[in-house]
């Protein structure tokens, strides 16, 4: 025999069950069936109340969902937080060509200063 196990707090539906005897049903479980075309019920220890038919319930569903995503949004300390990032690492990799010109420019100072104290002899 089907049985029905629904939240011991808020009676929603929790599973279908089979069970063997009706008059020895385990805690917060019923034989009286809900209605199929709804979702979201709730048992009242009684019959089952509310819920709504499946394309409502899932168009709430859908509904909160962009909802919660439209609220996600950077604070504004964690979107100032992104921008200096991004500067540092502007910089960082501005830092690093620098030091390359400097040290391109530093080899071609010793050559010239080599190759002019070939020309003059050592002096």
């Amino acid at each position: 025999m089907k049985a029905f196990m629904y939240d011991q707090h808020y009676g929603y539906l929790l599973a279908e069950i089979e069970v063997a005897d009706a008059n020895n049903l385990p805690p917060y479980t019923t034989t009286v069936a809900p209605n199929p075309t709804k979702s979201y019920q709730k048992f009242n220890g009684t019959e089952w109340v509310g819920g709504m038919d499946d394309a409502t319930f899932q168009q709430q569903v859908a509904a909160s969902i962009a909802q919660q995503q439209a609220n996600i949004k950077p604070s504004e300390s964690a979107q100032a937080m992104n921008a200096l990032g991004l500067r540092v690492a502007q910089l960082t990799i501005e830092n690093n060509q620098l030091k390359e010109s400097i040290n391109t420019l530093g080899l071609q100072v010793a050559k010239a200063i080599a190759t002019n104290n070939k020309e003059n002899g050592g002096n």
